[in-house]
């Protein structure tokens, strides 16, 4: 069966066209839109109009592409931005008569979860799953089809930009601040997630360093899939990022231009996770929640 996933995210909207048989996921179809659905809603709690306007513009747009690529069932989510806002009924009116589910931060860890274990097979056993989205931040320690401890967090990279990160490049203080309040988040989730020394990351931050890490210039998926950053790499890959003025960011092989200015939030996100959960390296994967959304919703 071929089937399509478009998640709105705080920071972009994504759709994935795939053929599902037997528990695999082939892809079909891969795009992404760029809506900052998030903007400022940390700060007022509220999905601006023009933020609504762009991702309503994004998701029909993918749901049209979707249905032209014989997608027989497409499912529309919404993450941290969509279920934090207090006007979020304006977002899923205006997307009418496309219906959007809204999940909780655990359903989303856990679909992520899934996802990774769908599309990358031999990984080892426990496994932590890291996904550093827009405005959240989800953990999941499991054991092949058996989750075990399930986090959201409040942090991520559109969120830390808006919190701390003003200065161009941003200043020690403001990096240490942004630091302080991952590994704060963190630390009460410290002992349900520790064990493993290897984590898979999944999300835009994470194939983005590693997109940057290999230099790729046009991206390739296939590429960034299975590629392994150590802790090392990472800080060294943060470090360079957040000492970079925005407007060579924007010119990094590997890197979208419209995600120059919230990647050093996110590269703070997990490098901060790796230190504080003591991870040798972190695993980048194509596969994560759109993959869960597919083959579960």
């Amino acid at each position: 069966m071929r089937r399509a996933a478009i998640d709105v995210g705080t920071h972009c909207v994504r759709l994935l066209v795939a053929d599902v048989q037997d528990g695999t996921v082939r892809p079909v179809l891969r795009r992404l839109e760029v809506t900052r659905l998030g903007e400022g809603v940390d700060r007022t709690g509220l999905l601006l109009p023009q933020a609504i306007g762009r991702t309503v513009r994004a998701v029909r747009t993918f749901w049209r592409l979707a249905e032209q690529a014989g997608a027989e069932r497409v499912t529309v989510v919404g993450t941290s931005a969509v279920r934090e806002a207090a006007n979020r009924s304006t977002l899923i009116r205006d997307l009418k008569p496309i219906q959007l589910r809204v999940l909780s931060g655990e359903e989303e860890a856990e679909l992520g979860y899934r996802g990774v274990r769908a599309g990358v097979p031999g990984v080892a056993d426990p496994l932590v799953v890291v996904d550093v989205g827009g405005g959240s931040t989800e953990l999941v320690r499991g054991s092949r089809d058996q989750v075990r401890y399930r986090v959201s967090l409040p942090v991520g990279s559109v969120r830390l930009t808006e919190r701390y990160l003003h200065a161009d490049p941003p200043t020690d203080v403001e990096v240490h601040a942004a630091r302080q309040e991952v590994a704060e988040c963190l630390r009460p989730h410290r002992q349900g997630l520790t064990g493993p020394r290897v984590a898979v990351g999944v999300g835009g931050t994470v194939t983005s360093v590693a997109a940057v890490d290999l230099s790729l210039d046009p991206y390739d998926p296939d590429r960034v899939h299975g590629h392994r950053l150590s802790a090392a790499r990472l800080r060294s890959l943060a470090r360079g990022l957040c000492t970079m003025p925005l407007a060579l960011r924007r010119c990094l092989p590997g890197l979208l231009p419209e995600r120059a200015d919230v990647i050093c939030g996110g590269a703070l996100v997990l490098e901060t996770v790796v230190e504080v959960l003591q991870l040798a390296e972190v695993v980048a994967s194509e596969a994560d929640l759109l993959w869960g959304v597919i083959l579960h919703l």
